[in-house]
């Protein structure tokens, strides 16, 4: 018994002496703590602080004419081509009825033009075709120069016959869109 009451005694003053241990030991995390805390805080303000002086900066030079860059050998980039015009159309694909498909005339269009993306092209002729459309629609005269003139025509009802049976029938009034070419066209063309 004596043997477990001794046993009992070393455990227990094990146990008070590691409790000690901790409590002393303690202190010491939280001032570690304290201190990462603190330069954390303190990175944190430099940073802040970095920060705002860059954005001074960038305000400061953005109202100052800008440097001029340094060209190297390796940041230098070829200089575009200029795009060069063309000065004649050419041969449809379709040979048998000498018409254009809608890539083949968007491909002209962005030569004439001196477009560099066929997109462009597209993107200009639906502009144009939406323009043309919306004047026509409103009853406004629209001049092509060097081309003509596109306008919209009312017809008056009227009586007519029909060529197969020869029957007296009622056409009804109707609007039409006309092309007068001019006179430089005509001189050109034909």
């Amino acid at each position: 018994m004596a043997r477990k009451a001794t046993a009992k005694k070393k455990t227990a003053s094990r146990k008070t002496s590691s409790r000690s241990a901790a409590v002393k030991r303690a202190p010491a995390r939280k001032k570690k703590t304290a201190a990462k805390k603190t330069t954390a805080k303190k990175k944190a303000t430099k940073k802040k602080t970095a920060t705002k002086k860059a954005a001074a900066k960038k305000k400061t030079t953005s109202r100052k004419a800008a440097p001029a860059k340094k060209t190297t050998a390796r940041a230098a980039k070829p200089a575009p081509k200029p795009v060069v015009k063309a000065k004649k159309a050419t041969k449809p694909k379709n040979t048998s009825t000498l018409s254009y498909t809608q890539s083949e005339f968007l491909e002209n269009l962005r030569a004439f033009c001196g477009l560099e993306k066929k997109s462009q092209a597209k993107e200009l002729w639906e502009d144009m075709s939406t323009f043309v459309t919306d004047a026509l629609k409103r009853g406004y005269r629209i001049p092509l120069v060097n081309l003509g003139k596109m306008y919209v025509r009312k017809s008056k009802a009227r009586m007519g016959r029909n060529p197969a049976t020869g029957e007296i029938i009622h056409i009804a009034a109707k609007k039409r869109v006309r092309f007068t070419a001019s006179k430089a066209l005509k001189d050109s063309v034909l």
